[in-house]
């Protein structure tokens, strides 16, 4: 999951605007609650919160904070009514549309979702995380173009991001448009070079493509990053057995050691990438 102060990096936050000395304690209460959420303090962080609403009642951004900080809490029936005031203060402000959306996903309310995450995307079209978001709720809507359409555009807006490259490669995987799918792990891996796992991934589709000389250059970058991975160190060993290099695939066998139940389910949901038809929808 990843951190609040990063979250609303993403999501594009900024602080509220509002009359004179009001606007400027609302910023302090919202700022002293940022502050604690970020060094995990939630009780402080909605009481703060729920000062900077009292403050400054007229603007989303403040109910929208709370609504988040509720949702972290577990209450999220108080989360439902922070964001629908928003969403009725300002219908097209992007934020509570976006954050209410995020609520109906959390309980599998896909359709409701999908249209919380397009007035999003109406009211801020240039933002990636919510074009992206939108994608994986119209996949679980089973509107696996219309998801690829949203992940493309979400690319188109943040070229370098690795992120989103992974997303849209593996939906392209699950449709059967490998090659396009292998670009974009590409793209992951050279925007996320540190990464072990987008390597992995790649390896894996190359290693399905009978891309086998590729795939163990990739797959060995995986292993150089996190060496104490079973797992990755018995696909490279497929790998290598694949390109008749058996004394290089004993090595990484006897690397992997002795699988325990963790590492043998792993390791079989990356073979199953590489061998099966990978065009189920995504979890």
């Amino acid at each position: 999951m990843s951190s609040p102060r990063k979250e609303q990096q993403q999501r594009g936050r900024s602080p509220g605007t509002g009359p004179g000395r009001a606007r400027s304690t609302a910023d302090e209460s919202q700022f002293a609650g940022d502050c604690h959420l970020a060094a995990g303090e939630l009780d402080a962080a909605i009481r703060d919160y729920r000062k900077a609403v009292g403050q400054d009642q007229a603007n989303p951004d403040r109910r929208t904070r709370l609504g988040d900080a509720y949702c972290l809490a577990g209450e999220s029936a108080k989360a439902l009514s922070q964001y629908k005031e928003a969403i009725r203060t300002n219908p097209r402000k992007a934020e509570p549309h976006y954050s209410l959306a995020e609520l109906y996903r959390s309980y599998g309310k896909w359709q409701a979702a999908v249209v919380e995450y397009r007035r999003a995307v109406e009211y801020d079209a240039s933002n990636p995380l919510y074009r992206f978001k939108l994608g994986k709720a119209l996949w679980e809507c089973g509107l696996k173009q219309a998801a690829i359409a949203e992940t493309e555009k979400a690319v188109d807006l943040a070229r370098t991001d690795s992120f989103y490259h992974f997303g849209l490669a593996e939906f392209y995987s699950r449709v059967g448009r490998l090659e396009e799918a292998i670009t974009h792990f590409q793209h992951a891996t050279i925007y996320a070079p540190d990464d072990p796992y987008y390597a992995m991934r790649l390896g894996a589709l190359l290693l399905r493509c009978g891309r086998t000389h590729e795939a163990i250059d990739v797959l060995s970058t995986a292993v150089r990053l996190k060496k104490d991975d079973p797992a990755y160190h018995c696909l490279l060993a497929d790998a290598y057995l694949r390109e008749g290099m058996e004394a290089e695939a004993v090595l990484h066998y006897r690397r992997a050691g002795v699988l325990d139940d963790y590492d043998a389910v792993n390791l079989s949901m990356i073979r199953r990438m590489v061998d099966e038809e990978y065009s189920r929808t995504p979890r």
